[in-house]
């Protein structure tokens, strides 16, 4: 019976070992960052076998039982003692592993299969096993400002314990090496085996415990870093539906985040971005691949903001995407600094007109856009009559002030699709879009004299100017920027001959005299 009683918890200790072996393998599986937790894999795994070789005794040579056995279990508790060492951050003792085992080697090989004095053999694994259960407790002991603290003190509890157990064996080991009978030897196999089975239970558990609130400590700052985040952070299952939103998102968005679980990112969407966009983003997100871009969203109040985004697919060990992650960084401030920078180098800085540059690439689109759609456009050419006039007897701060009140009345003369422009001094260039005939810009040309004839009141004086312009349209009179602009010019000062203030239409390009320079029309195209 109790060769039974013996028998069973030896088989009670390779259990616990394998099902410690499993916990701990598939524990360092979730890992991203093992830590030397593959240390502790391994060691359980020997310590196991070594039990597996014991229980073996009888059917196999004891001295290949004995031997290989105990030597196995050796190397268990020094593999998991370098494991617990590298776990806690601390450099593993090289010395130990390398001069240990050989030593054991040929230490357990004489014991074993040369003297066989079994009294000696155990008291010498029991010394073995005793100082490196004591190492592992100084390890866990060092620092005392981990998260795992509460855990680490009880696998000090557990490997100490184990620790004494061993030098009590040894100890006892010796006593019957000298003669020393305390207990029947049954009785202390017995004790033995059932301190081992319990003591090597804790130690699994407590390895486990630590791995477990290891990765939870780490779960634990990974949450706290993206709750403390100031950049919006979204996660979403496989289907794109919200599963968690950090504060900083919340904040931003004006949504709490019950409004936002289990709905679609889509509820930020201003209605601005194109289904082609959607399209690029989701074929990247499904192939695997990271998006990079910008969204214009609109706050749950209706405010509208700009976002630059960064969304990658989250994948599991087997390469299948389970979640989308998306971090955004509010550019709203960004974007307005940059329209504004775009602006000022687009715009006149008294009348905030187009620029002559700007103006030439506004006049490039209207004019594509026209021959693919069979539209007319037009160009005027505008000089003020009398400006000089003007500054030479007021001053160039009245002029400043004609110039900005001239380029108002021209602004809210024409349409919004249309564009004027301060070419220089006192020129000016309106592209009309979208017209209808000659007639229609002839109209236009009667009112825009009208209303820059009217009076100018500054100050306590009354002045008085007048403009001339040329007109010249596509397809009627050319089909290049370039050309219509000359001719629009050509047509104007054939009118400042004529008698100012008023228009002239191109009808023959070459009827017209060129007053201006080659050199400035160049100019004005480049």
């Amino acid at each position: 019976m109790l060769e039974l009683d013996l028998n069973t918890m030896i088989i009670m200790t390779i259990l616990i070992s394998i099902f410690s072996v499993v916990s701990l393998f598939f524990l360092w599986l979730l890992q991203s960052r093992r830590k030397g937790t593959g240390f502790w894999v391994i060691g359980m795994l020997c310590i196991a076998i070594g039990n597996l070789l014991i229980y073996g005794i009888g059917n196999i040579s004891d001295c290949l039982s004995l031997f290989v056995g105990d030597l196995f279990y050796i190397l268990g508790f020094l593999l998991i003692l370098r494991g617990i060492r590298i776990f806690v951050g601390q450099s593993p003792l090289r010395s130990l592993d390398f001069s240990l085992p050989p030593l054991m080697v040929v230490l357990f090989y004489y014991l074993s299969c040369g003297s066989q004095n079994v009294n000696v053999r155990v008291a010498t694994i029991s010394l073995v096993l005793m100082v490196i259960c004591f190492i592992i407790v100084i390890t866990f002991v060092r620092d005392k400002k981990t998260p795992w603290l509460f855990v680490g003190l009880a696998g000090c509890a557990v490997f100490g314990s184990f620790g004494v157990f061993q030098g009590i064996r040894g100890g006892i080991s010796l006593f019957y090496y000298f003669g020393y009978e305390l207990l029947p030897h049954e009785i202390l196999l017995s004790v033995y085996f059932l301190g081992g089975t319990f003591i090597l239970s804790g130690s699994s558990i407590a390895l486990i415990l630590l791995l477990y609130v290891s990765l939870k400590s780490e779960l634990e700052i990974y949450f706290f870093a993206v709750n403390q985040s100031d950049s919006s952070i979204i996660i979403t299952d496989r289907a794109g539906l919200i599963e968690y939103v950090n504060p900083a998102c919340q904040k931003k968005t004006g949504y709490l985040l019950k409004d936002l679980i289990g709905k679609n990112p889509r509820i930020f969407s201003s209605g601005e971005m194109d289904k082609k966009g959607y399209a690029s983003l989701w074929k990247s997100l499904s192939t695997g691949n990271a998006w990079h871009g910008e969204f214009h969203n609109r706050k749950k109040n209706g405010d509208f903001f700009w976002e630059l985004a960064s969304i990658a697919p989250v994948k599991q060990k087997n390469n299948k995407i389970s979640h989308y992650i998306a971090i955004k960084q509010d550019i709203t401030e960004l974007k307005h600094a940059k329209k504004q920078i775009l602006y000022m180098a687009n715009h006149d800085a008294l009348t905030g007109l187009a620029m002559r540059q700007f103006f030439q690439d506004r006049l490039i689109k209207a004019l594509a856009d026209a021959k693919l759609n069979k539209q007319k456009i037009a160009v005027l050419f505008l000089d003020l009559d009398g400006f000089k006039k003007v500054n030479d007897s007021f001053g160039h701060h009245t002029g400043d002030f004609v110039l900005k009140e001239v380029a108002i009345r021209l602004t809210e003369s024409v349409r919004e699709i249309d564009t004027v422009g301060r070419i220089g001094g006192d020129e000016f260039c309106i592209l009309l879009t979208n017209i209808k005939d000659q007639e229609s810009t002839i109209t236009i040309s009667e009112k825009l004299i009208k209303i820059i004839d009217k009076p100018y009141k500054y100050k306590n004086e009354s002045i008085d100017i007048g403009v001339s312009i040329g007109i010249a349209l596509y397809p009627d009179h050319a089909d290049t920027p370039e050309k219509l602009v000359e001719l629009a010019d050509k047509a104007m000062y054939t009118i400042k001959r004529k008698g100012r203030n008023n228009y002239a239409l191109t009808t023959d390009a070459q009827s017209f005299a060129v007053t201006k320079s080659a050199e400035e029309l160049d100019s004005f195209v480049r």
